[in-house]
């Protein structure tokens, strides 16, 4: 019998707003595990919003998480089951703090009532596996100016790593080497090299780093790269083609769709 792939579609990689169709990070996995939520999720449709039973959250900045408010309000009240947001435990606090809160918008994890709300946080630990079926999704911790997770999903036939955002990072790389299989790697590059200094500050990439980064792969991974800020996107691009590596650093785009 053929294995069934599950696949990851790009719903949104970029860094910003600002170019049309290409919204900020959100990957979905097959119909029902989202992996971040940022405005990428909002060119879905309501049929297959409905379908998202599980939520990854990476971590806390706006650019990951807008998209999660509408889809709470689009599909909360009519669902069965509450909606299962898993995220470490400062990032579920910084959700319940500035978003939930019933200033910026209502605490779904008390409608309709408290003891069956539409919103359930789930606390996750890094590094520990969640099992969907015959799909495994992990976490490992990286190193941006807020508490911030990459993803690791392993299927019968597959895996996929996704770095979050991220600055330079070790365990990452010791657990993708260690995988037993990863076939994409998806890493961010955020800022242009002339830009190093924000990318510091920021706690991103750019690409000098991120090549830096890269030495410590010795998986062989598809490389796709996320997160480029629109205003730089064509100054980035040119400067991941001088990876000096043995294969192209590909560009992700919305609406690319992944076998794992």
């Amino acid at each position: 019998l053929m294995q069934k792939h599950s696949t990851v579609e790009v719903l949104g990689c970029s860094g910003s707003i600002g170019i049309p169709g290409q919204g900020t990070t959100s990957f979905l996995i097959d119909s029902d595990i989202l992996i971040d939520a940022g405005t990428g999720l909002c060119e879905l449709d309501f049929a297959r919003l409905e379908q998202i039973e599980h939520v990854f959250i990476t971590h806390s900045h706006l650019d990951h998480i807008c998209g999660l408010p509408f889809l709470i309000d689009t599909v909360g009240v009519g669902r069965r089951s509450p909606l299962r947001v898993y995220a470490t435990l400062p990032t579920i606090r910084a959700l319940q703090q500035h978003i939930f809160n019933e200033e910026i918008w209502p605490d779904f994890s008390k409608i309709p009532t408290a003891e069956n709300p539409v919103l359930e946080y789930v606390e996750i630990q890094p590094e520990e596996e969640l099992v969907f079926g015959e799909r495994r999704i992990s976490t490992v911790e990286v190193d941006h100016t807020v508490p911030a997770v990459g993803v690791f999903l392993t299927t019968p036939t597959g895996g996929w790593c996704f770095s979050g955002d991220t600055h330079q990072t070790d365990r990452l790389f010791t657990l993708i080497n260690y995988a037993k299989k990863v076939d994409y790697f998806f890493i961010e590059a955020a800022f242009p090299d002339k830009e190093k200094w924000l990318a510091d500050l920021a706690k991103h990439l750019c690409p000098s780093l991120l090549f830096g980064e890269l030495q410590k792969l010795n998986a062989a991974c598809e490389i796709w790269i996320s997160h480029l800020k629109p205003r730089e996107h064509d100054e980035i691009q040119k400067e991941l083609q001088q990876y000096p590596g043995s294969q192209p650093l590909r560009i992700l785009s919305a609406g690319m769709i992944f076998n794992i």
